[in-house]
């Protein structure tokens, strides 16, 4: 992971090309650019530490990176994934104590914005667009977080594998089901323990759902995965 001083003008057309600073004034704009760091990350590289002080936060312009916590047994649990125009860490910054919820690893090489905390919290304070735009990103993540809780409470274990092959996956006729986490993963994900992960892809090999090709998946037949994932 590399800090770079990079240009103000290159900051300032990164930041211009999200749709959160539309309209926001040049000289807002450069204020806040000057205060940023350009930021080029490698696949592998811790960006973020959970629990520590977050004095930033990072906008994806490039590559993919994941949010995840590391477990007692050492491994991880992955809470999503985000690339290019996703944010990381931009709500926490207004915590009374602002630390970073989570590890962020890259999964690709990239690169982004980092924009200092008082910067940015003074943005908001200028700016009323700014601030709602910012006020909606935390709305959605509310409702989508709730909706992932209400799923995870109210669905089997195999309708939420379902779901997850489904959206994860977006599996398509003849082509490999291109998973973004390993089974442990998703098991942890998913509430569930990877025994029961690794019997309900047996049951759906049996059942021709899928089918395994020198270690690869395939999705059969979609029709009884939507059936689930619809909780029908």
């Amino acid at each position: 992971m590399t800090i770079v001083n990079s240009s103000k003008s290159l900051l300032t057309a990164a930041l211009r090309r999200h749709p959160w600073f539309d309209g926001v004034g040049d000289a807002a704009l450069a204020t806040l650019a000057e205060r940023s760091r350009w930021l080029r990350f490698e696949a592998g590289d811790t960006l973020f530490s959970e629990g520590q002080a977050a004095t930033s936060c990072l906008l994806v312009c490039e590559g993919s990176v994941q949010g995840l916590r590391y477990t007692a047994d050492g491994g991880d649990k992955v809470f999503g994934h985000v690339g290019p125009g996703g944010w990381l860490s931009a709500l926490t910054l207004f915590e009374t104590s602002p630390r970073h919820l989570h590890s962020v690893r890259a999964r690709t090489d990239g690169n982004g914005c980092l924009l200092q905390a008082d910067a940015f919290r003074q943005l908001c304070l200028d700016d009323a667009r700014f601030a709602c735009r910012v006020m909606t990103h935390a709305a959605n993540l509310v409702r989508h977080h709730t909706d992932q809780i209400d799923w995870l409470t109210s669905s089997s274990a195999e309708e939420r594998l379902a779901e997850y092959v489904l959206r994860a996956g977006k599996p398509q006729a003849d082509q490999p089901l291109a998973l973004p986490l390993s089974h442990s993963q998703i098991a942890v994900k998913l509430g569930m323990r990877a025994e029961t992960l690794s019997r309900i892809f047996s049951k759906w090999r049996r059942e021709g759902i899928i089918a395994s090709r020198r270690g690869t998946l395939y999705v059969l037949r979609l029709a009884p995965l939507e059936q689930l994932a619809s909780g029908c």
